[in-house]
């Protein structure tokens, strides 16, 4: 559980610079002074559970830790270029307000290469096709409001275009990497302390 009060607080406190296509915060460090501790555990142990239980790596890591932090406002008509985050394990977005263009995020999904006669190309898939294949309640869970969504930081993700007559997309973007021990157990070189 997340302390939405407190957060909210936090954003409207920062300041912003401008990115390629939208704005984030100066500040690096969101969730980074003691008021967030419980809230930065909460979402460290969420990146825990989706790396230990849906892709199986829980004998490969000792343990998780932010790395950093920071708010993301892109304005109606806006966009967030393809980008991934380099140096960082599981990445993650936190929506803050009820916003259609929440479901406007696209993650790249994995298409095996045809060999020799078929060029590589980036394959994406939109939260919100995702979601409708799950059929997942998008107007009472009010678009994403207070959801945290989750995915491996290589993979390649982007905001399309936001709704010219829309709101502002507001969000919190975050990153991990690991602490203490990571690699195969039993072989002592594959195994690297931080």
């Amino acid at each position: 559980m997340l302390d939405w009060k407190l957060i909210e607080k936090r954003f409207i406190s920062l300041s912003l610079k401008d990115n390629i296509y939208n704005h984030v915060s100066v500040e690096m460090d969101f969730f980074d002074s003691p008021d967030f501790d419980k809230c930065k555990s909460n979402i460290i142990n969420d990146c825990k559970d989706y790396l230990n239980h849906t892709l199986n790596l829980s004998h490969f890591y000792t343990d998780l830790k932010m790395t950093n932090s920071w708010g993301n406002i892109t304005n109606p008509g806006e966009k967030h270029h393809d980008h991934v985050h380099p140096f960082s394990i599981v990445s993650g977005v936190i929506y803050l307000d009820k916003n259609i263009d929440n479901l406007n995020l696209y993650i790249e999904s994995y298409v095996p290469d045809v060999p020799y006669f078929i060029t590589k190309n980036k394959s994406y898939v939109s939260l919100g096709s995702l979601l409708s294949d799950t059929g997942f309640d998008f107007i009472n869970e009010k678009y994403l409001q207070h959801h945290m969504v989750l995915f491996l930081s290589n993979s390649s993700h982007f905001v399309s275009d936001t709704n010219k007559d829309g709101s502002i997309r507001r969000s919190i973007a975050f990153n991990t990497f690991w602490s203490g021990r990571t690699g195969v157990k039993d072989e002592s070189l594959g195994s690297i302390i931080f």
